[in-house]
């Protein structure tokens, strides 16, 4: 039990490097998501809010860390150069693991060149033990925080509501609006909606469930579409702006 327990607490720093290498790849991607979105941090937050690409990086990526580790404890002699192959294979086969086509080559391309990343990380937290720490434990937590804050901006917004009724008007509006509707199983939710656009800006709509997933909505016409209540709760219809002035309407019946 004692040796049991001291190889677990050995082990803590050396899973700490494989967390640093997951970190600092959230850190470069989180800073390539920020550049192409013009330093919006309303869609910076959208952009790294996927946990699926957390569970790529911080999943699939460390224990693919794990095996390459194995693999070259087992055989002595593997050098460098097998070991960064492994990586490199390793990025590839998560996308070409399915088929082999155009698109699936580019990306295993680019999870190539996020697999080195991640190795170049654990380089670095073996080397410098404040790397280690801040990547594994401070930058994780932060990129959390500001996932959980809404960075969205409105200006001279005035807004009327009813029961079935959401109106908004206003001079910019950057970011999301989520309008809640009670709806018991079985129901149909017909949802009405216009946006007046007077400068050019981007617009969205869709509906999110309480465990804030997408919900399938049909499009019947313009403007007009249905949804088919599975489960009952509060549902959040989200309408969404780019740098854009006007207004928008929603109904729901």
């Amino acid at each position: 039990m004692v040796v049991l327990r001291k190889r677990l607490i050995e082990g803590i720093p050396y899973l700490l490097t494989k967390f640093a290498g997951a970190g600092f790849l959230m850190f470069v991607i989180s800073n390539y998501v920020l550049l192409v979105s013009g330093i919006d941090m309303y869609e910076f937050v959208e952009g790294i809010a996927n946990w699926f690409l957390w569970g790529i990086v911080f999943g699939y990526g460390i224990l693919c860390s794990l095996f390459i580790d194995l693999y070259v404890f087992r055989i002595p002699k593997t050098g460098y150069i097998i070991k960064i192959i492994l990586y490199i294979v390793a990025g590839y086969a998560f996308f070409i693991i399915s088929a082999i086509n155009v698109y699936t080559l580019f990306a295993g391309t680019v999870g190539a060149l996020c697999s080195l990343i991640f190795y170049f990380g654990t380089y670095l937290s073996s080397r410098f033990k404040s790397f280690k720490y801040v990547f594994s434990f401070v930058i994780p937590l932060t990129l959390i925080i500001l996932m959980n804050v809404d960075f969205t901006e409105k200006e001279q917004w005035v807004e009327v509501k009813s029961d079935h009724t959401y109106n908004a008007t206003f001079d910019y509006f950057n970011g999301k609006h989520e309008i809640p509707v009670q709806a018991k199983a079985g129901q149909t939710i017909t949802l009405y909606h216009e946006f007046n656009n007077t400068n050019g800006g981007g617009h969205g709509f869709h509906v999110l469930n309480e465990k804030n997933k997408l919900v399938g909505i049909t499009e019947v016409s313009e403007g007009v579409m249905k949804l088919k209540v599975q489960v009952a709760g509060v549902y959040r219809i989200v309408v969404t702006g780019d740098d854009v002035k006007g207004s928008f309407k929603v109904t729901w019946k």
